[in-house]
């Protein structure tokens, strides 16, 4: 019986230890997401200094994963995206020209979404928007963690140019 008892433990310890572990691979992978939402909340509102600041805190958050800490799945596409990110990233931090922080946004956003999209990690619902007359009016797409309209393309100039596309359900 105790040995019953004993195997029972131990399987419930190694699921709690899965479990916690799975939940600090999130929150990792949150802090990305965070650092994102927190330069377009930037672009919408603030000067290109701001951004650029903002940015290189994403660009070091990316870069201090530990990926390997990561499920395999969750490793593997955070491996296709990391790249990608963190390229657009470290453009952003590299200068205050807040127009050119901005076309770099457009395939930072992007990619963001995609690799959000695969993860399914984020606890709140997110807004996938789309102004059509951003990126020399091509249109370009940001996430958003609240459904009114922040233009991170126009700032100031055209606050609420855009709608809603998508919407990524909390888990």
């Amino acid at each position: 019986m105790k040995k019953i008892i004993f195997a029972i433990f131990i399987a419930a310890s190694m699921m709690a230890q899965n479990s916690l572990a799975q939940t600090n691979a999130d929150s990792l992978l949150n802090n990305v997401f965070t650092s994102y939402i927190n330069l377009k909340n930037s672009l919408a509102t603030k000067d290109g200094s701001t951004s650029k600041d903002l940015a290189s805190i994403l660009f070091k958050t990316i870069d201090k994963l530990p990926a390997d800490k990561l499920s395999a799945d969750k490793n593997k596409t955070w491996m296709e995206y990391a790249q990608k990110l963190s390229y657009d990233a470290e453009h952003i931090k590299g200068t205050d020209d807040i127009e050119h922080q901005r076309e770099h946004f457009v395939n930072l956003s992007a990619n963001m979404y995609k690799m959000m999209k695969v993860l399914k990690i984020n606890t709140a619902d997110l807004y996938y928007q789309f102004c059509p007359m951003a990126n020399d009016g091509k249109g370009a797409y940001w996430i958003s963690e609240k459904s009114t309209i922040s233009n991170p393309y126009f700032g100031k100039k055209m606050p609420t140019c855009g709608s809603t596309k998508d919407t990524l359900k909390a888990k």
